[in-house]
């Protein structure tokens, strides 16, 4: 038994409603003589009703009426005393349940003539919330009034009351769409919920129970209201902001996606009047372009208006990730949008919002796989996946691009309002003194341009900070760095979650392979089984080209990005991060079969381990098939891969004798050159099974690494410091010297681990320790110079470790063997 309806309950309520039916009749005894006589009729009639009957609520209920009418004429005298009196004994009647569809509407009606005198306006607020909350009495157009007078409130001229009413009006539309979802739980075993397929023409809502026909009628008229268009439901709205309407629309979609996904009506409201809402409203930030003069147009174009834009954003977002498949089209536009307002001629705090939403759907895997289905492997339509990762590389280079110094205001001006882009390096940027000494902030420095980088997200999720900002009227001031260190997230967010997702999945598969094998071969039900295999087949040949057209999409624009910000990046975590990024993209790519995108980012990593425009032919022609030069179309816009700065302040650790035909100086290795080697370490280690005829580029850029850092071979085949190291030719550092067993050491596990691989990839790694062998002995011999036994060791090492499979290695091995004889 509630407690609202227990013996004790009830009994207490008779008692107050005797007491407020005394009070009553006590404050209007001289000046209000009805009423005072209205108020003693009402005694009489609640210990009436107590008397004679046992359901004292019902009848209650049942009698609300007469029995609440001394109180509405308590709040028609308009003395403020007796209207809280009133107020409040209404509302302990609403709160125990007993107040009729009646008696409810005649509340209503009474709480409307205060609003329209003014009078007690937080107390009709808090009416209107009990008697919706508590009570689901009122629909229809009594319902209607009472949003509408919560809606009247909101615009009065005073903050307390302006705010505690929006307050009120969101807690009321919420509340009209929780009875709608009731309503469908009640009714779900006559009518099981059925999810919308495709477009919808349904639009009559004479089908429609009582809940759901008012929650269509206030969203309905929700959007007319913010399309400045007169409601059909909500009559005597008198006033609307576009920005409140919208965070009411954003609040509903995102709370209650069920009801338009299983509902015809509603999905019929979401395609045919909030997209079409959203294109129109977002049509002053697609016009505008920063800095161009509007006298060459035949009209003066709109300024974006930050607030407006913002909220469409908000809006965007949820109608993406919650209705993606009702609405493939008009996601397309929004997708579409969504990377012009990256451009570099839209306004700065635009850019910023932008990448904040385009953030949020990057953290969103399934979500990308949906866009490459339906958009980038149609014939005759957008690349969207692919659009969305090159406009995010073409923002980062963006940022790098130091406005013109003849005008020192105005690169002033844009420094200031920059979304985290190009601010011109002074010779201490970056250092921030601490104590007396000297700390270097995280950041990135491409060409005379620093940018630091901001701790703006958690890993996997996407915090936006301008998005939120529902308080602020105008745009604000974006923070150096701000923007930059957002596209930084999207593009690990992106790698982690399709690399996580397509690895997973390609996990699942392989597993139920082997199964599908053997149910084939079952002869019990052998026509069932063949059936099962050709099906599971069919789904794995369907998800891998959605694999591969997915990674073939991305690939090319998040190279660019990330071998851009890896020769920039000045912090160890950031390269780290970028290093680790380009790893996971090698590994799926090798998994994929996709040779050219695997050996374009084992390239990156590579040509990251070695000193600045090293000459090693076979990264250079790898670079020049995949890379070099290589333009990408963005929206039309031409996209160059930027070739690596020398310019990256890095620690030199260790300078050595390039390993070349006809040596010149030295070369120098820096701190981000040695963790880029291992992470190419790390690559071949793990991953080793999947390099194919990437182990050549792997492997000649490690021999070459070895040589600089004076590493020479010793027993069994792995590599020590050598005398070279004590030389003039060679120079390490402390930290370096401490690094190198660590460093052999690897290399050796590495070697050691090949016991591991398929016989295939064990072809792959032998072929190419005999062409680097073989050509480090032509160099060697043609030259009069000691040669580089990187390889032999190597081979030696590996070797050793799968004798149990010599008949494998043993035909290319002795024949190389033999050619080296024969050279020397």
């Amino acid at each position: 038994m509630s407690g609202t309806n227990s013996p004790e309950a009830v009994k207490k309520l008779l008692e107050n409603m005797q007491s407020d039916l005394r009070a009553l009749s006590l404050e209007c005894k001289k000046k209000f003589p009805p009423v005072k006589e209205a108020a003693e009729s009402g005694i009489i009639k609640v210990k009436t009703i107590a008397a004679r009957n046992t359901e004292i609520l019902a009848a209650l209920k049942e009698n609300s009426s007469e029995v609440v009418q001394p109180f509405l004429m308590g709040c028609g005298t308009k003395e403020p005393k007796i209207t809280q009196l009133c107020l409040a004994a209404i509302q302990r009647l609403m709160s125990h349940e007993v107040v009729s569809e009646t008696a409810a509407g005649n509340i209503i009606n009474m709480l409307w003539q205060l609003m329209e005198n003014s009078l007690e306006e937080l107390k009709l607020l808090q009416t209107v919330l009990v008697l919706l909350t508590t009570n689901t009495v009122v629909h229809d157009e009594a319902l209607s009034k009472a949003i509408v007078l919560c809606f009247r409130l909101h615009f009065t001229k005073d903050n307390i009351t302006n705010n505690t009413a929006a307050a009120t009006v969101r807690q009321v539309v919420t509340v009209v769409f929780e009875r709608m979802v009731a309503e469908d739980e009640r009714h779900s075993d006559i009518e099981p919920p059925v999810l919308v397929q495709g477009n919808s023409n349904r639009r009559s809502v004479s089908t429609l129970k009582p809940c759901a026909k008012d929650a269509y009628m206030l969203f309905q008229d929700l959007c007319q209201l913010v399309n400045a268009d007169a409601p059909y439901w909500l009559v005597g709205m008198t006033e609307m902001t576009r920005t409140f309407g919208l965070e009411l629309l954003e609040s509903v979609l995102s709370a209650f996606p069920q009801v338009f996904l299983q509902h015809q009506e509603f999905s019929f409201l979401l395609k045919e009047r909030v997209c079409p809402l959203v294109i129109k409203l977002f049509s002053p930030n697609i016009k505008f372009r920063q800095g161009s003069s509007s006298s060459s147009s035949p009209a003066p174009v709109e300024k974006p208006y930050f607030p407006i834009c913002m909220r469409l954003l908000r809006v965007v977002s949820v109608l993406i990730k919650q209705f993606y498949s009702l609405l493939v089209t008009e996601c397309e536009i929004f997708l579409s949008l969504l990377v012009k307002f990256l451009d570099a001629d839209k306004p700065q705090w635009l850019r910023a919002v932008a990448v904040e939403s385009i953030h949020r759907l990057c953290v969103q895997p399934h979500l990308l796989r949906s866009f490459c289905q339906s958009y980038d492997m149609k014939q005759h339509s957008t690349k969207v996946f692919r659009d969305i990762v090159n406009a995010l590389g073409s923002f980062i280079q963006s940022l790098f691009l130091v406005p013109p110094t003849g005008n020192p205001a105005a690169a002033n001006q844009a420094g200031n309002n920059n979304a985290g882009g190009p601010v011109s390096a002074p010779a201490s940027s970056g250092m921030v003194g601490i104590g007396g000494g000297v700390t270097l902030l995280p950041a990135f420095e491409y060409r005379g341009t620093w940018i630091p980088i901001l701790t703006i997200t958690v890993q996997g999720s996407a915090k936006a900070t301008y998005l939120e900002m529902l308080d602020k009227v105008e745009p604000p001031t974006i923070p150096e760095g701000y923007a930059m260190s957002v596209a930084f997230h999207c593009l690990l967010d992106l790698v982690r979650g399709i690399t996580t997702m397509i690895e997973g999945e390609l996990g699942e598969a392989e597993t139920a392979c082997p199964a599908v094998i053997e149910e084939t071969h079952s002869e019990s039900s052998e026509q069932r089984d063949v059936q099962s295999g050709s099906d599971q087949a069919d789904k794995e040949t369907v998800s891998r080209a959605v694999w591969e057209e997915m990674v073939s999409a991305c690939w090319c624009g998040l190279l660019a990005a990330l071998s851009l910000l890896l020769d920039a990046s000045t912090d160890e975590a950031a390269t780290e991060n970028i290093l680790k990024a380009e790893l996971t993209m090698a590994a799926l790519c090798g998994r994929l079969g996709l040779v050219t995108s695997r050996d374009a980012f084992i390239t990156a990593i590579c040509k990251g381990s070695l000193p600045p425009h090293y000459a090693l032919t076979v990264l250079n022609a790898t670079t020049a098939a995949t890379l070099s030069n290589k333009s990408y179309s963005i929206q039309g816009h031409s996209v160059m891969m930027i070739s690596p700065s020398s310019e990256s302040h890095q620690q030199v650790v260790a300078v050595g004798q390039p390993l070349a035909v006809q040596p010149q100086g030295t070369v120098m290795l820096t701190s981000k050159n040695i963790q880029c080697m291992r992470t190419l370490l790390n690559l071949a280690h793990c991953h080793g099974a999947v390099l194919g005829t990437s182990w050549q580029l792997v492997l000649a850029t490690l021999q070459h690494l070895v040589w600089i850092l004076g590493l020479k071979p010793s027993g069994g085949g792995a590599l020590k410091p050598g005398r070279a190291v004590e030389g003039p030719s060679t120079v390490l550092t402390t930290a370096v010297m401490t690094d190198l067993p660590v460093i052999s050491n690897i290399l050796s596990r590495l070697f050691e681990s090949s016991q591991y691989l398929d016989d295939v990839s064990l072809h792959h790694l032998i072929n190419a320790l005999c062409s680097l062998s073989l050509e480090a002995m032509d160099m060697a011999y043609g030259n009069n110079k000691e040669p580089s036994l990187f390889a032999v060791a190597k081979l030696l090492e590996t070797g050793l470790v799968n004798m149990h499979r010599i008949e494998i290695l043993w035909r290319p091995l002795t024949g190389h063997l033999l050619e080296v004889s024969f050279l020397s």
